[in-house]
This record gives structure tokens, C-alpha cells and sequence, in this order.
């Protein structure tokens, strides 16, 4: 397996662990702090950037918004489209292994 594939592979697992963790919570949001608990294998910087991809998908929201908030201080929900790939109601190359 050549190292593109491993680190794509590596991307979609970690996206997929953070929509999962995310889903526990669901109906109700939780804190950044919490999250990387749940996710700690996933370093902070990867962490940041897929929590943004998984925003601009739609599959995760930012509940508390607030003017300049620091991404630390911001509380996540899973989206009804984050659930229904993770139930693999829809499916999303992105996310597929």
C-alpha cells in the first residue's frame, strides 16, 4: 500500500471516529475538551481541520458561536446528515474506506 493511500485511509478513519464519538452525545452538543477524550488518538492540529471539514459537509455543527471564539471553546452536535452517514443511510466517498 503506498503512503497516499495509508494517509487517506487514516483521514476518513479519523473522521469517521470523531462522527461517532459525536453521535453519543446526539440530541445535545458537546464541548472540544470532551472530544478529544473521546478521540485521543487524533492530534490536535488533524482534530481542528477535520471538525472544519466536517462543518463545511455539513455533518457537524458549532452550537455556541460567538464573535472571535477561539475553536477550543466551542461545543459540536452532529447534523441529522452526520447521522444518516454514519447509519449509512447516505453514503459518502469521502468517508468510505
Amino acid at each position: 500500500m503506498n503512503e497516499e493511500i495509508a494517509n487517506a485511509m487514516l483521514i476518513k478513519r479519523a473522521r469517521k471516529e470523531i462522527l461517532r464519538s459525536l453521535r453519543l452525545f446526539y440530541p445535545s452538543d458537546i464541548n472540544l475538551r470532551s472530544l478529544q477524550v473521546s478521540v485521543a488518538d487524533i492530534e490536535e492540529h488533524h482534530l481542528k481541520v477535520d471538525l472544519s471539514y466536517l462543518i463545511d459537509k455539513g455533518y457537524v455543527v458549532w452550537t455556541n458561536r460567538e464573535p472571535n471564539q477561539n475553536w477550543k471553546d466551542r461545543n459540536y452536535r452532529i447534523t441529522a446528515a452526520g447521522m444518516e452517514r454514519l447509519d449509512k443511510i447516505v453514503v459518502d466517498p469521502a468517508l468510505e474506506p
